[in-house]
């Protein structure tokens, strides 16, 4: 189908983007930077809990993307739709003509 192919490209681009702004120098300096705000006592573990989570988001990242992207999609062929058949409905596309009778 032609909209699957536009749809993987799409969020492709999209996750690219998140990965190349989630791997600059600042946001890795904020993410190591949180784990400082953790009491000492419990900072291995939160640590390990981002990456896990980390794990997580690298797994399912792009497939979760790839249905966004598929529904918004979806969304405006929808809409596009409705609008047609609104607008079709307005100028009388859809009327049937009624015959007279000769009589």
């Amino acid at each position: 189908m032609l909209t699957d192919g536009i749809t993987r490209t799409v969020a492709r681009q999209i996750y690219g983007g998140m990965l190349w702004l989630m791997r600059r120098p600042f946001i890795r300096r904020m993410q190591r930077g949180s784990l400082n705000l953790i009491p000492a006592s419990r900072r291995e573990k939160a640590r390990q809990s981002y990456l896990r989570q980390e794990r997580f988001a690298r797994r399912i990242g792009l497939p979760l993307v790839t249905f966004v992207v598929g529904l918004a999609f979806l969304s405006i062929l929808a809409t596009a739709m409705t609008m047609l058949i609104l607008e079709g409905i307005n100028q009388g596309w859809f009327l049937v003509p009624t015959r007279s009778s000769g009589l």
